[in-house]
């Protein structure tokens, strides 16, 4: 069977833009309503006519809303038995969840329905072995849906990524939006494809259904040019610019992003001479790679990170969508969870050079049990791994920023708060450990949280502060073998830290 017209134009507008590379399998999402049925329809017509396309896989969405969903829902069952495409249906009363949600049943559908194509989606990736394919969600979305989202972003004051949105989640393919709601319509008649209405569509009670049915009419009556098309060039051009933008902005936040552990920041004092739009862009990212989506997460947002991050002294905190905080300390820039400021302050002080444990660390060592070889312990949080080991011979140690040597039978090594007063070794004075840590510029939520080395109740080593006992260099040691009694020692203990394939410092 010859392949249509319009499925020879999709399939140049998916080569084109690259829709289909490195794709194993998508997930369309399939209403059962014309342009869902036409873009289920053109793909199938595309993988009977050229080898190694993608897998096709549907999903539909029964919300519940209208008298005929449980219709619209068969139809989809009815179509992908006939197309042989495998279906999963979801049942979601939208109502009751748009009041738990306090959203609008628009955006509460809208957010379910993307759900439940994730869910998909995920559950295929695991049971397919596609090594170097992804998954991707397809929706059926064409020029009118285009036109109608871009205008209803300019209107809510929205930037260039509001504008260019709908084509901004690589995770997401829109193999019809170069098409119009005519041409759709067309290639369903011309095959006889049978597709379901819904009458709601040519009311105007929701936001779009305006700017469909009112608003782009009125608009056409002086527009020199179908507003639609016009709204599609415009957006076109501005998606060339925002690529642009958004390839610079990923490289700089490449170069400054820091992982630490589980966490993810960057260091805020290599933005301040890079140009306005691309640090904002550096935040979004920020945002997007720790929580994963940019979900309520608006430029008032990007605004208050930025004047957190002019402070570069001291800790400073900010409220974030969803119960969720910015933490600045230091010039360094993160978001975490509402509970989760500790970790992410851990991480940062480990960053700093000033290693911080979030989980309960009491590590008890002894010289004798560690006659076998060296003993190693892996903190996950914040990623740093703690080896302990005898030194027979110290003439020959090798010194790093976070090691250190002591004469001592037994230790223990914590992470509890310090408290009372500390004095380095050489120093004739002891001064108070809170006083220490800030004129240090430790981070203020990692302070209780410091891995330290004691004896009883004797602070002997704080790592990236300092140490009251034995040695942690050549220097050091001189002066440490000028103590009496020390130059005798021969058996000691070593305690070093380092990131898990990374020295510390």
């Amino acid at each position: 069977m010859a392949l249509s017209g319009f499925a020879a134009r999709i399939y140049d507008h998916c080569n084109k833009y690259g829709l289909l590379t490195d794709t194993g399998a998508i997930v369309c999402g399939l209403s059962g309503g014309p342009d869902s049925v036409a873009l289920i329809s053109v793909l199938h017509e595309l993988t009977e006519e050229y080898e190694d396309l993608p897998l096709i896989f549907a999903v539909h969405v029964n919300h519940g809303l209208r008298d005929n969903a449980d219709n619209d829902e068969k139809l989809c069952i009815r179509l992908c038995e006939d197309l042989c495409i495998p279906l999963k249906v979801f049942h979601f009363d939208v109502r009751a969840e748009s009041k738990s949600m306090g959203r609008g049943l628009e955006e509460t559908g809208r957010l379910l329905r993307y759900r439940a194509f994730n869910e998909y989606a995920d559950e295929i990736s695991r049971d397919l072995d596609m090594p170097g394919k992804k998954v991707r969600i397809a929706t059926a979305h064409h020029k009118g849906d285009l036109a109608e989202t871009f205008m209803m972003n300019l209107y809510r004051g929205a930037g260039l990524d509001g504008l260019t949105a709908m084509t901004g989640d690589p995770g997401i393919i829109r193999p019809l939006l170069g098409s119009s709601k005519e041409e759709i319509l067309r290639y369903l008649g011309g095959g006889n494809i049978l597709f379901a209405t819904d009458e709601t569509n040519f009311q105007s009670d929701y936001t779009r259904n305006k700017w469909r049915n009112d608003i782009f009419p009125l608009i056409g009556e002086v527009s020199v040019k179908d507003p639609q098309e016009a709204v599609y060039d415009t957006y076109m051009l501005l998606k060339a610019d925002a690529d642009y933008l958004k390839e610079t902005a990923r490289q700089e936040f490449e170069r400054i992003r820091v992982k630490e552990g589980g966490h993810i920041f960057i260091d805020g004092s290599c933005i301040s001479g890079l140009h306005e739009a691309v640090v904002t862009h550096i935040i979004r990212m920020l945002w997007k790679d720790t929580f994963g989506s940019l979900t309520d997460f608006e430029n008032k947002h990007v605004d208050i990170v930025r004047e957190l991050a002019a402070a570069k002294d001291g800790t400073r905190y900010a409220d974030m969508p969803f119960g969720r905080m910015c933490v600045c300390t230091e010039g360094l820039i993160g978001f975490c969870p509402g509970d989760g400021k500790d970790g992410l302050s851990c991480a940062m002080s480990t960053y700093m050079g000033f290693p911080a444990a979030l989980a309960d660390l009491d590590i008890e060592v002894c010289a004798a049990d560690l006659s076998s070889g060296p003993k190693t312990v892996f903190l996950e949080d914040p990623g740093v791994l703690i080896s302990v080991s005898i030194v027979e011979n110290n003439d020959a140690i090798v010194y790093n920023t976070h090691s250190w040597v002591c004469a001592a039978d037994s230790l223990r090594i914590t992470a509890q708060p310090l408290e009372g007063t500390f004095r380095r070794a050489g120093s004739l004075y002891s001064k108070d450990i809170r006083k220490i840590l800030s004129d240090m510029k430790v981070p203020r939520d990692a302070r209780s949280h410091l891995i330290s080395v004691r004896k009883d109740d004797e602070i002997l080593w704080i790592p990236g502060i300092g140490h009251a006992k034995g040695f942690i260099s050549e220097r050091s040691r001189e002066l440490w073998l000028k103590e009496d009694g020390n130059s005798g020692k021969a058996r000691l203990i070593k305690i070093e830290l380092a990131r898990k394939g990374d020295m510390l410092g």
